[in-house]
């Protein structure tokens, strides 16, 4: 992974190549589970975190009480709430404040912006754990991803590309 800026046409490279971990099954994501990275270009939304980061992007705490629904039935799949302020409907989930610590930081991913069930749910850049691969987002060392979540502005439009 490498970032980029846009002047006037010309795109240029503003950090050296980071290594990342993609999903354990690779890149291709076709529907929840299936351990992949979806391909594509897409929007970075929020920054979530265990405690305030220096950012200019939307930025939300997050504490045991947030979750992020990977439930294909629920009303609320592929959203993050507080399960304190909605109506219990969903069996799975993801804790968004783990208690290894791999979500301190998390930057959404407008993947399945429109929440189609059974497409996948809950893709984030975030912290990595050494070189294992994910469940099918993108992690990268906690030095670079708070690096990135200081860097991205939401006036920028930033976007990730994944290819294979």
């Amino acid at each position: 992974m490498a970032l980029y800026e846009k002047s006037g046409e010309k795109w240029r490279r503003v950090t050296e190549v980071w290594s990342v971990s993609i999903g354990r099954n690779g890149v291709g994501k076709r529907k929840e589970g299936d351990g992949k990275t979806p391909l594509g270009i897409y929007s970075l939304n929020e920054v979530y975190g265990y405690e305030d980061l220096n950012t200019s992007m939307p930025f939300y705490l997050s504490t045991e009480k947030t979750l992020c629904i990977d439930d294909v039935n629920s009303r609320y799949y592929n959203r993050i709430v507080g399960s304190e302020a909605v109506k219990r409907d969903y069996k799975s989930f993801e804790y968004m404040r783990r208690r290894d610590g791999l979500y301190e930081i998390v930057i959404t991913v407008g993947y399945n912006p429109h929440n189609i069930p059974g497409k996948g749910s809950c893709i984030f850049l975030h912290i990595s754990s050494g070189d294992k691969p994910t469940a099918g987002c993108v992690a990268m060392k906690k030095e670079r991803i708070k690096r990135l979540v200081e860097w991205l502005d939401p006036k920028m439009e930033p976007l990730i590309v994944i290819t294979e």
